[in-house]
């Protein structure tokens, strides 16, 4: 077989951890793999611990301080495509990767593209712009993107069981700090909401979040860990760990608590009872499948505070919690596939694996 190039372009760490088994794998196959980054310090940080080479074209980030997010946005859109244009000019790629404007860039150069997401088009309507040039859209196939549809690799499983699925993910207790291994902990994860995306929209506060822990310590000890700036009195509950080892840091939690839908979905797959408390979770059909068929995870609108505290409270005293929502785990998995394993046969046997793909969709079911 004949090796092929392949160049990956993230912007969120989420799509590191999607991309991570994939990527390995090419290059044990003897594939080359170029990276480029924008320049988020968590997605450096895991890079360099996977021993990656790569490229960063915003050392200090793809945001301007003082501006809106809006305004921002719009100027590194520009400044984006003008770099990767750069780093692409006169090189030969098999397939671009990601879910930024590298699929404009494919359009540009003949280079087929894939648009990563696991988005609905009606939460994310700004993906219009970078749909409509991608050659192929990588989602869920519970994802609905509308007139793209057709465009749709739609496979059977999350974004999160493409590093998470029992093939790729053992969970290591020795990866925990030693101080939480005895002893029962909840995992509490806020993010900064600052995309463009979340204009407009509320994640979890500083009062909410000190009454969560409140509800949770007499339980047990509360970790906490932040993208945003937290108040002293919350310090002491902020451990730090090696971020490559999160995963395994969510999967011996008694309850993970967030109001990022990509964590609340990784928790949810691994079978830890997840909350998820914002004013976005509803927008998604991951969230609706994880609630209302799986029964892995649970979301509370900002405006229903007192409610999610009481499902905290119902969970708290639910005997056989880990064991009940380890069982509900092991279903879910039943019905979807390996996810990487379906890319990486993608992405290695393209035309074929492609045409094969649209012939039929349940051909990724030998990716179980």
């Amino acid at each position: 077989m004949r090796k092929k190039k392949f160049l990956f372009f993230f912007v969120h760490p989420a799509k590191f951890h999607l991309s991570r088994i994939t990527i390995n794998a090419l290059k044990e196959k003897g594939h080359q793999v170029d990276i480029i980054i924008t320049g988020r310090d968590i997605l450096e940080e895991l890079i360099i611990n996977e021993g990656w080479d790569y490229t960063k074209i915003f050392p200090k980030g793809r945001k301007l301080k003082g501006m809106h997010v809006w305004l921002s946005a719009a100027i590194f859109s520009i400044l984006t495509i003008v770099k990767l244009f750069k780093l692409t000019w006169g090189k030969k790629y098999d397939f671009f990767i990601s879910d930024d404007f590298l699929s404009f860039i494919g359009r540009i150069n003949g280079t087929k593209s894939i648009f990563v997401t696991d988005d609905d088009l009606r939460a994310v309507p700004e993906s219009v712009i970078l749909m409509i040039f991608a050659h192929y859209i990588l989602a869920p196939d519970i994802c609905d993107l509308g007139r793209y549809n057709q465009k749709k690799l739609g496979y059977y499983g999350y974004k999160s069981l493409f590093h998470l699925h029992p093939n790729h993910f053992k969970a290591d207790i020795s990866k925990i700090n030693s101080e939480l291994r005895e002893k029962p902990y909840f995992f509490i994860r806020t993010v900064s909401a600052t995309s463009t995306h979340d204009v407009g929209k509320r994640g979890i506060d500083d009062n909410a979040l000190r009454k969560i822990i409140k509800t949770l310590e007499p339980h047990g000890r509360v970790v906490l860990n932040s993208e945003r700036k937290l108040p002293p009195d919350l310090d002491e509950h902020v451990i730090s760990f090696r971020k490559n080892d999160i995963s395994h840091f969510i999967f011996y939690a008694t309850l993970f608590i967030s109001d990022s839908t990509t964590m609340c979905a990784e928790a949810a797959v691994l079978g830890i009872p997840a909350i998820e408390f914002d004013d976005w979770f509803a927008d998604f059909k991951q969230y609706q499948e994880l609630n209302q068929k799986y029964q892995l995870l649970y979301g509370f609108g900002i405006d229903e505070e007192v409610e999610m505290l009481e499902k905290i409270n119902d969970l708290l005293k639910t005997k056989n919690l880990k064991e009940t929502f380890q069982e509900r785990r092991r279903n879910m998995l039943k019905e979807k596939i390996d996810a990487s394993t379906f890319l990486i046969w993608i992405l290695t046997g393209y035309p074929n694996s492609i045409t094969d793909f649209f012939k039929h969709h349940s051909i990724q079911n030998q990716f179980n």
